[in-house]
């Protein structure tokens, strides 16, 4: 089903700004003139300026200052005001873009705009994308251990400073994207003993990709998500794992990159 957004915003009822009045900002914006940004935009000269005078009352500050016309001519151009309001009515309709397609998208966790975002919008080198949630805090020097919760309840630690976890405002129950690149994760025979404090996880090989100097390998973790080994060839020549093959991913706290939309 394709859906068309038709982002409005209101103030006190009454209308600020529409696609149509965006689209005559940027012709503005392009042409220094209202009478010619207005002929661009497909509105007339009247409605253009009706348009700008509500604007320009209804927020904070004008958008639109302009010159009356003489013998050089008139113009018109955006103020910082009415140019950050184009960049953020063009942030807005990313973000209900992103939303519409969660909605048509069955594998999308609607739990939070922290897995929107990061299913329609995030991109990073990091092949390995799990989302959880803060349980623990544990001071070390200038440095936290971070205890996180998945969703399957299996636990997950990252190494990080005290600044970073500052800036990311850290907090139990807080939900965190955890990053692990490929190539720093290891794989071996399930253990019955878990070492604690160590990220351990348990799943079944799904697919093998042989390379030339490394191999990589797709992990069906048991939480349901996917995870991706790059293996050297002598890490793989140590053991040899076939496709269905129960196994343990390994990485250390150090390992996980913690990110956060607040």
């Amino acid at each position: 089903m394709d859906l068309e957004l038709q982002l409005s915003l209101y103030s006190q009822q009454q209308l600020l700004v529409n696609p149509r009045r965006i689209r005559l900002l940027e012709q503005i914006q392009n042409h220094g003139s209202i009478s010619q940004g207005a002929k661009a935009a497909g509105i007339s000269y009247k409605s253009a300026w009706d348009a700008i005078k509500a604007m320009n009352d209804l927020f904070e500050q004008p958008v639109i200052t302009s010159e009356a016309g003489g013998k050089g001519g008139g113009g018109a151009q955006l103020t910082p005001y009415g140019t950050r309001l184009i960049k953020v009515y063009g942030l807005l309709n990313q973000i209900e873009r992103m939303a519409v397609d969660a909605l048509q998208d069955e594998h999308t966790s609607l739990d939070s705009l922290l897995s929107v975002v990061a299913r329609f919008s995030l991109q990073t080198s990091a092949r390995n994308q799990l989302f959880a949630h803060v349980t623990q805090l544990k001071p070390v020097d200038l440095s936290h251990t971070v205890e996180l919760q998945l969703k399957d309840g299996s636990r997950l630690y990252a190494d990080i400073t005290e600044r970073s976890c500052a800036r990311l405002n850290l907090a139990v129950n807080k939900e965190v994207l955890a990053l692990i690149k490929a190539p720093w994760v290891t794989l071996s025979a399930p253990s019955d003993s878990p070492a604690p404090g160590k990220n351990q996880l348990l799943g079944a090989i799904s697919e093998i990709v042989l390379g030339d100097e490394l191999d990589e390998y797709l992990v069906q973790l048991d939480l349901g998500e996917t995870l991706c080994a790059l293996l050297t060839k002598e890490q793989s020549q140590q053991r040899t794992f076939a496709i269905g093959d129960r196994v343990q991913a390994n990485f250390a706290p150090s390992h996980v990159i913690l990110a956060t939309l607040e």
